[in-house]
């Protein structure tokens, strides 16, 4: 397979074959064998190692092998559950496929939701487990290179690093904070402060790993890390001092913050909730210090929770500016000619874009998206406003925000606008977002209701029939809006519909009949269309009862409901045809047509998860049957591939799992 994917390349760059077929190509061996993307980038990176290549050409040709796996990744997907991707996990583009199967992709799992994932092109995926520390500097990043060059005239030293080493004869290391994929992070007293009698001695000091010394890269991609952060002095942006070496110690002086990370408040929401003006500060905050970063025309590109750290006095501060990218750039500028942080392909997929994904050039609204999940968070008791999905995925599986309780309309439309999956209709800067996330009362207005209340007191009329007064204006000024348009507002009011008391929920449902009918048969349509490959059945029957329980007498929801049924009837029939006619065949085991019961039986789960056929005794047997027949002809390869498939299927069957022990003794022997 490494010659087809050499050769492939090797036709792209020759000129003999276009951009279409060579991203078509490389999909069809992806799809055939997920690793084969490893293969590629590693091909590539010994082009570009010996010059075959220069930097344009390794990023083009990165970028489309990036998308290729992508696109053969959600080909390759049978299943069409939503899966779930921890939210501070960094991962090389080019290894997504096999990190889901390396991880679980167990969004539960808040032991995994801190594991820095360190790929090497060719190689097997590493995982470094952070220590709970007070400070996270986490630097997640997948360079390609072979060793560090040391400087000649230098003996190596600080062999072990650790509490009482010194550095430069000046900063002595007291403990661990935290380690990421580059480098790890330690607590130190800085000697000269203390001559000095500073009353604050102490510095944060990211020191290179090992494993990462041994990328040649990996010198350049420490000091690029801290003259990026150098230029951006701000209060919501962590202090860089110095950048420097002792021997074979590669390092860089940082302030030492003191409070948590936000992905450790984020897990700490779920009992404790932040009350919408702490969430809305913090946001604040987020705003004021990627806002500066982007006016100096630098974009973070890698924006997530534990990469933004609260201090002990409320403040927030943003961290980790390693993989920052310039989003413009002048011939002064171009440090990518010896180092491009493009090439380390590095993303969060919780808190990435799809153009990230794609590996397309950095852009301000990358890192919205991701201060958008983040800011969701903090105001949603810690849950993201797409379940961990990554983005590719999203539009596919028709997933949105629900609206945030407390939020005015106006940041409820700001917030949806900057959580969008395509880039041209996200909010364009920093600026407009924070502008929209603030809370703006009108002083005028509220002081006409004190006046007016006033006045009504004063007059002897008691002050709550003039508050349902207003209560229902509120409510026909919200319907006149939605029906002019306003789509944010609309998805709110239906959340919140069940909240209303009753007269309220009157108005609003026969206010807003025609559309509310309109949003559920759009979301029913949105979860069970069988021509188009959406078989969700039991969620479309849901939202049906939902919609029906505001308007049980609606022909509408009627003839939905019986269209959905008869679609249904239609499906399980072909389904039920279908799964007879590869039964009685044997077609047990996934085939390159697709045309086997390992296709059939997923989607008739989908539709109807408590269908009869998936408790079929009688397949079972067969699995069993055609396996024992296999292992009698020596057949032990064949036998295993329907032993496994048998038991993904029946995984509580006590005598396929026997048989897959016997077979697994055998092949050993």
């Amino acid at each position: 397979m490494s010659d087809v994917c050499e050769s492939l390349i090797d036709d792209y760059i020759a000129g003999t074959l276009n951009v279409e077929d060579f991203e078509q190509g490389l999909q069809s061996i992806f799809v055939a064998i997920p690793n084969g993307h490893n293969e590629a980038q590693s091909y590539l990176q010994r082009l570009y190692t010996s010059d075959a290549i220069d930097s344009d050409g390794f990023t083009l040709i990165s970028q489309v092998i990036s998308s290729a796996n992508i696109h053969s990744t959600l080909k390759n997907s049978q299943q069409t559950d939503v899966s779930y991707f921890d939210e501070d996990k960094t991962m090389h583009l080019t290894d997504i496929s096999d990190m889901a199967n390396e991880i679980g992709l167990d969004s539960d799992n808040d032991d995994n939701g801190d594991r820095t994932i360190i790929v090497r092109a060719g190689t097997e995926i590493n995982h470094v487990e952070k220590s709970d520390a007070s400070m996270d500097y986490s630097e997640e990043i997948s360079p390609l290179s072979p060793q560090i060059v040391e400087k000649l005239g230098r003996t190596a030293r600080h062999e072990t690093l650790g509490p009482g080493v010194t550095l430069k004869e000046r900063f002595v290391l007291l403990e661990k904070l935290g380690q990421g994929g580059m480098g790890v992070v330690f607590k130190a007293k800085d000697l000269l402060k203390v001559e000095a009698k500073d009353k604050d001695p102490y510095v944060a000091i990211k020191v290179l790993t090992d494993a990462f010394k041994k990328y040649s890269g990996s010198f350049i991609a420490l000091q690029r890390e801290a003259s990026k952060a150098q230029r951006l002095a701000h209060p919501n942006i962590a202090t860089v001092y110095d950048f420097d070496r002792d021997g074979n110690t590669v390092f860089m002086t940082m302030e030492f913050l003191q409070g948590k990370p936000l992905n450790q408040l984020i897990k700490e929401l779920i009992k404790k909730p932040l009350k919408l003006d702490q969430a809305l500060h913090i946001i604040e905050e987020l705003c004021s210090g990627l806002a500066y970063a982007h006016e100096k025309l630098l974009i973070h590109s890698d924006f997530k929770p534990g990469n933004c750290f609260l201090l002990n006095d409320g403040h927030v501060k943003l961290l980790d500016f390693g993989i920052a990218r310039a989003s413009t750039q002048t011939d002064e500028e171009r440090e990518n000619t010896m180092f491009d942080p493009a090439k380390l392909s590095a993303v969060t997929p919780a808190y990435a874009t799809p153009e990230m994904f794609a590996g397309m050039n950095p852009d301000p609204r990358d890192d919205i998206y991701g201060l958008a999940c983040v800011a969701y968070q903090l105001l949603a008791g810690g849950k993201h406003p797409y379940n961990k999905v990554a983005s590719p995925k999203i539009k596919e599986l028709g997933i949105k925000p629900k609206p945030i309780k407390g939020l005015n309309r106006r940041q409820q439309k700001t917030l949806m606008k900057a959580l969008t999956v395509t880039r041209d209709d996200r909010i364009a800067n920093v600026e407009k977002f924070a502008e929209g996330m603030r809370s703006k009362k009108s002083h005028t207005k509220s002081i006409l209701l004190v006046t007016l209340f006033i006045a009504i007191i004063g007059a002897g009329i008691g002050y709550k029939p003039f508050l349902k007064f207003q209560e229902e204006q509120d409510l026909y000024d919200k319907i006149r809006l939605i029906k002019n348009g306003d789509k944010a507002l609309m998805i709110e009011t239906i959340w919140s519909l069940d909240q209303l008391e009753q007269e309220q929920q009157k108005i609003i449902s026969v206010g807003l009949r025609r559309e509310i009918i309109t949003f559920y048969r759009d979301r029913i349509r949105a979860v069970f269309r069988p021509p188009e490959g959406l078989y969700d059945y039991p969620q479309a029957l849901d939202l049906l009862g939902q919609a029906k329980k505001h308007y049980p007498d609606s022909v509408a929801l009627s003839t939905i409901e019986d269209q959905i049924k008869e679609q249904h009837d239609r499906l399980m029939n072909n389904l039920v045809s279908l799964y007879k006619r590869y039964f009685d065949t044997k077609k047990l085991i996934k085939t390159t047509s697709g045309e086997d019961l390992t296709t059939v039986i997923p989607i008739i789960k989908r539709v109807d998860p408590k269908h009869y056929l998936l408790k079929e005794k009688a397949l079972a047997d067969l699995y069993l049957s055609e396996s024992e027949k296999l292992i009698a002809a020596s057949k032990f390869k064949d036998a295993k591939s329907y032993i496994v498939t048998g038991l993904k299927l029946f995984p509580e069957d006590s005598r396929l799992q026997s048989l897959n022990q016997q077979i697994n003794a055998q092949t050993l022997n």
